[in-house]
């Protein structure tokens, strides 16, 4: 058994839950920078200035190029 009172844990919970939220979206925003980097590569851009614009390595923008498949429009 605890003896501490009973918290208002409302407050962590809206952390938390923003934190997830930031989270979700910074996924979003990373998939979102690696189809773009992928996409300018196919479409000519040098991958050193691609790399440079998003900082991926040139290593992991060729492995994503070469495992992207079909690109959405």
């Amino acid at each position: 058994m605890c003896d501490h009172p009973a918290m208002d844990l409302a407050p962590l919970e809206l952390a938390v839950n923003r934190l997830r939220e930031a989270e979700a979206a910074l996924d979003a925003a990373r998939a979102d920078v690696e189809t773009e980097a992928v996409a300018a590569v196919r479409e000519g851009a040098p991958v050193e200035a691609v790399c440079d614009a998003c900082g991926l390595t040139p290593h992991d923008l060729l492995r994503l190029e070469k495992t992207a498949g079909e690109l959405p429009h």
